[in-house]
């Protein structure tokens, strides 16, 4: 990887902290500098989620484009190996819609959001993480954080809270992308202008310079 590629995704910081020997990942896109890690070869990352990661035309299936947060993650020591994410999927609705992908180092699962729009707590949603752990086989898990939900911000909080324990139970590793996104509880100004979701490609390329440190924080690690 040259140097010039690195120093394009060194603008957030990766703090990698330990906790019950689980791994919790945050990106501080204010702090400073942070040498990128080079896995010794590309790391074959899964997706699975809702819009958030399903890019313009709302199905993954029809391939990347500029607000699929993977296409800034992507390259240079990861390769995308495929996944399943569409617009307003549950988790339960990934869970039975996804399929086995080959030879995955490392799962990236963005879902919730809407789990908490049609009123589903994480208790009812629990076995469809499980579910999509065991269907794609990847050797690491990475299941990130919602983003700031506009429309029903406590009921998000809770599901928030109970997902980043259930994780933390399981085993995988808890991660957020959104630290350049919120203040507070809600949106940063300009992030988003509906209240669920990144503005546009700008915003996606943010998320998803994000979610590259993680991953190769993650995939990288010996831990």
């Amino acid at each position: 990887m040259s140097f010039v590629r690195r120093s394009r995704y060194l603008m957030a910081a990766v703090a990698l902290a330990v906790a019950v020997a689980v791994p919790v990942v945050t990106v501080e896109p204010n702090a400073l500098r942070a040498a990128e890690v080079a896995p010794e070869h590309d790391l074959r990352v899964a997706v699975v989620g809702d819009s958030l990661s399903a890019g313009r035309s709302g199905f993954l299936g029809n391939g990347l484009d500029d607000e699929s947060w993977m296409t800034y993650a992507q390259g240079d020591g990861i390769e995308y190996a495929g996944g399943w994410a569409r617009a307003g999927a549950t988790p339960d609705a990934m869970a039975a819609a996804v399929r086995p992908v080959g030879d995955v180092d490392v799962l990236v699962i963005l879902a919730g959001t809407n789990a908490v729009r049609v009123g589903k707590s994480l208790d009812e949603e629990r076995s469809a993480y499980e579910r999509i752990v065991e269907t794609v086989g990847a050797r690491k898990v990475i299941v990130a954080d919602l983003p700031p939900y506009r429309w029903r911000p406590e009921a998000a909080a809770t599901y928030r809270t109970a997902l980043q324990q259930f994780v933390t139970d399981e085993g995988w590793t808890w991660a957020d992308p959104w630290t350049f996104a919120r203040s507070g509880s809600s949106w940063a100004d300009g992030v988003s202008t509906d209240g669920t979701h990144p503005a546009g490609a700008a915003e996606y390329r943010q998320l998803g310079e994000a979610f590259r440190s993680i991953i190769l924080a993650v995939g990288t690690s010996t831990a």
